[in-house]
Formats: structure tokens, C-alpha cells, sequence
């Protein structure tokens, strides 16, 4: 079902955006270079989707979501409204929250702040395999995520509003899946277990060097430890003109992790990053 998913959605990325033609054009001139930043990198989601659709996950995972294929409409929504250009700074986050980007399709993206903060809306399937426990209910969630609310509202107070923000910033997430135990737990990427983990890490890091190359940010925020050490294996992160920097979770399930609001504008300030929420830079 998910394959058939894939494909699906492979067919539907060429009637978003068909390929224009102009007097004297080269036929050899390939459709990659004349399709909108946002569609490209939505490509490279898809191609990485196939790829982990091919990995066999370790037996302790019973649930595997991907929001990106079942939530795909406001996932295209947010990267074609909020991705028209390269962006100086972007935010990488681990993987798919339970109640934010795996309810919304959107990175840290609570249900609330998505519709009231983002401005974005629309319907959302249903993952292959559901979890009882873990219900996607799309923007009918009720369930708050705090790392997401953490998260945009700090910056969307701080540049005054989304499309301030979206001038020079962007969020995006390390790894597309969520992850669920027997029991319903939510089983991030750093604790899975066996080859599974290592490939997992491998192909993400892979598909993200393709999307810093269409982004040419100068500024990469790891949010976590995670997404640091495995940036640190980026041929893209290892040029001199790229500042690699780490800001601690939002979870609560972080360690010493109160007062993430107040720490987390200290590390802008300290960083020099507010200038480029606000489009200053």
C-alpha cells in the first residue's frame, strides 16, 4: 500500500508543476532545472521514502508512520508556501513528533499552531498500519505537542510572524518516520537498535547533503544531540562558510530541559540568529 502510495505521488508531482516550453528550446535542457525550489525538494522526500520503504526494521518497531506519504497535502502545502527560495538558516529537527508532524504533516508541527500560526489546513489519511494508541487524526488532534508549540511560537514571536520568518529561515527534520512499540511507545531514531539504525541514519544524512545543496543555508540549528553528531558527517557542513551550531530539544522528555523558551532565545541572541528570523540579515 505504501509503495502504491509512492508511485502515486511520483505521478501526481508532474501534473503540480508541467514543464513549460519556450521558442528555441533545448530539448536536452532537463525539466529538474526549470521546476520551483519546493518541488525539488519534495522530490528528494519522495526518493527517500522509497528508500527506507526498503529496510527491514528491527522486530521491537510494530508501527512505522510516514506523514510525509499520508499527510502529503499539507506537507506540500507548507514546503510550497514556505519554500520558494534558498534560506540562510534552517532548523533541523530529529523525527515526526506523535501529535505534531505525524498528526500534520508539517515539522514540529502541533495541531494548533499549524492552522492558527502557519495558516495551513486540510484533510489527512490514514498511515498503512494504525496504531491503536496512536490515533492520526489529522487537525482534529487535540493532543497538544509541546516541542511544537515550544518550538514556532518562540520563533514566530520573535520575527513577528510566519512570513517574516520564512524569508531567511526554515524547518525540516533529520529522518520522515515516527516510530511505535508493541506498547504504543514512541521510539525516537537514536534508539533504535541493529543495522536498521545505521542504514536509516545513512540514507537521511544522504538526501539531506542533496537538499543543502538547493538550499545553501549558511547557518545549520541541529535541535538535539542527535541531529548534531550526525551532522558531523555532512560533506556540506564541513565547508568553512557553514556555521553548524546545537540547540537542546524542546521536549520535556529532555534532560535539564526547563525553561526552553527563555534558554532557547539566549542561544539566538548569543548566536546572532535573531537577525535572520526577522530578515534582517
Amino acid at each position: 500500500m505504501l509503495k502504491r502510495k509512492l508511485n502515486q505521488q511520483k505521478d501526481n508531482l508532474e501534473d503540480v508543476e508541467p514543464k513549460k516550453s519556450f521558442p528555441n528550446e533545448e530539448s536536452t535542457i532537463s525539466d529538474f532545472f526549470i521546476q520551483p525550489l519546493w518541488l525539488k525538494f519534495y522530490k528528494t522526500e519522495v526518493k527517500l521514502n522509497e528508500l527506507l520503504e526498503e529496510l527491514t526494521p528491527p522486530p521491537n518497531i510494530k508501527c512505522i508512520y510516514n506523514p510525509i506519504v499520508y499527510a502529503s497535502q499539507l506537507h506540500c502545502d507548507y514546503v510550497r508556501r514556505y519554500l520558494s527560495g534558498p534560506k540562510k538558516l534552517v532548523f533541523i529537527g530529529m523525527n515526526p513528533g506523535p501529535n505534531g508532524m505525524a498528526q500534520t504533516g508539517i515539522p514540529f508541527g502541533n495541531v494548533r499552531t499549524v492552522k492558527l500560526l502557519l495558516q495551513l489546513s486540510g484533510s489527512v489519511d490514514k498511515p498503512p498500519v494504525e496504531h491503536p494508541k496512536r490515533p492520526v487524526l489529522g487537525l482534529d488532534c487535540k493532543i497538544e505537542e509541546p516541542s511544537g508549540v515550544r518550538l514556532w511560537e518562540l520563533f514566530l514571536r520573535l520575527a513577528g510572524n510566519v512570513n517574516i520568518f520564512t524569508q531567511q529561515c526554515f524547518v525540516h527534520n533529520f529522518c520522515p518516520l515516527a516510530f511505535f512499540d508493541e506498547a504504543g511507545k514512541n521510539l525516537t531514531p537514536s534508539e533504535l537498535k541493529g543495522p536498521y539504525k545505521k542504514q536509516l541514519r545513512e540514507f537521511c544524512l544522504e538526501t539531506l547533503e542533496e537538499q543543502l545543496v538547493l538550499l545553501k543555508p549558511q547557518v545549520l540549528v541541529a535541535v538535539g544531540e542527535y541531529v548534531h553528531t550526525a551532522l558531523k558527517g555532512s560533506r556540506y557542513c564541513q565547508s568553512d562558510s557553514v556555521s553548524v551550531l546545537r540547540l537542546p530539544h524542546p521536549s520535556p522528555r529532555s534532560v535539564n530541559n526547563n525553561d526552553w523558551p527563555n534558554k532557547a532565545r539566549a542561544f539566538l541572541e548569543e548566536n546572532n540568529l535573531i537577525r535572520f528570523l526577522r530578515n534582517e540579515a
